[in-house]
């Protein structure tokens, strides 16, 4: 079924936009699933690169790499990688997923993973024969935290289970509502991460809300200026006229065209971008 028949049917909760919120009756959208039927039948690799696509996320530590290997896949119409392997060396897969990942934060957001289950433990430290935990982040960890209260380990239990990514997170006591947004928030992929995690397990604490959190969903100056840079191309692109992407993108062609102008869309919405679509 396509997304416009869906989006009917059941609103802008749609599968292929399942990282963008969107709005009921948006015509972008409309646009984008006109291309889509233009597009018909779109190749397999073509709906592995829109795989790609849904699962962008702006505020992820490498958003800009991302955007540019999906540019280069739809330049190319090809993809070297299963978008179903992405993220399997999230701590969610597993205490030893970390093996597979090489830029060392599933590791040490294992490690804190690790700490945070041990002062819910009660235990006094790492186990003597397991190097698994580093001993400086357990004393910090335990230090901060401070004394189990009943409150406190509810909040720290939220916090391992929104970091183990558990489908089946319960949201706070109304006591402690507060907590629930920024733990949420709270992710190893975003880009400040690890210091929204120290700054939650401050928090907890403290039993002290935290001020401002900038967690999971927001965009820097640093990103919205990536984002709007290639959403005008893409849309330069996608108009016909001069744009710097125009080489990597390569010839045009309708399935082209229609996940240009999905990837645009989506830097559009993740970065709270005004530029309208080429169609409108």
């Amino acid at each position: 079924m396509g997304s416009e028949a869906q989006t009917s049917q059941a609103g802008p909760n749609l599968p292929s936009w399942q990282n963008v919120h969107l709005k009921p009756g948006d015509e972008e959208i409309a646009w984008i699933d006109r291309l889509e039927r233009r597009a018909d039948p779109i190749p397999s690799v073509g709906w592995a690169i829109r795989n790609l696509i849904t699962r962008f996320e702006v505020c992820h530590f490498k958003a800009e790499r991302h955007v540019q290997r999906i540019i280069e896949a739809i330049g190319n119409m090809s993809l070297d990688l299963n978008p179903a392997s992405i993220g399997k060396a999230h701590p969610r897969f597993g205490e030893n997923a970390w093996v597979g990942d090489q830029s060392g934060r599933s590791r040490q957001g294992q490690e804190f993973i690790w700490a945070l289950q041990r002062w819910l433990s009660e235990e006094h430290g790492p186990d003597q024969d397991s190097p698994r935990i580093p001993r400086t982040l357990f004393d910090e960890v335990k230090r901060t935290l401070g004394d189990r209260t009943a409150p406190k380990s509810m909040l720290v239990s939220a916090l391992v289970a929104r970091m183990l990514l558990r489908e089946d997170r319960q949201p706070l006591p109304s006591e402690l509502a507060a907590f629930w947004e920024p733990i949420e928030r709270t992710d190893l992929c975003h880009y400040s991460f690890p210091a929204n995690v120290e700054k939650m397990i401050c928090a907890i604490g403290r039993l002290e809300q935290v001020p401002d959190f900038v967690g999971c969903g927001s965009c820097d100056e640093t990103r919205s200026r990536m984002a709007r840079e290639y959403f005008r191309n893409l849309c330069a692109w996608l108009r016909g006229r001069r744009s710097s992407l125009a080489s990597q993108l390569g010839e045009r062609s309708p399935v082209k065209e229609w996940l240009a102008a999905c990837l645009a869309k989506t830097l559009k919405e993740h970065a709270g971008l005004r530029g309208r679509m080429p169609s409108l």
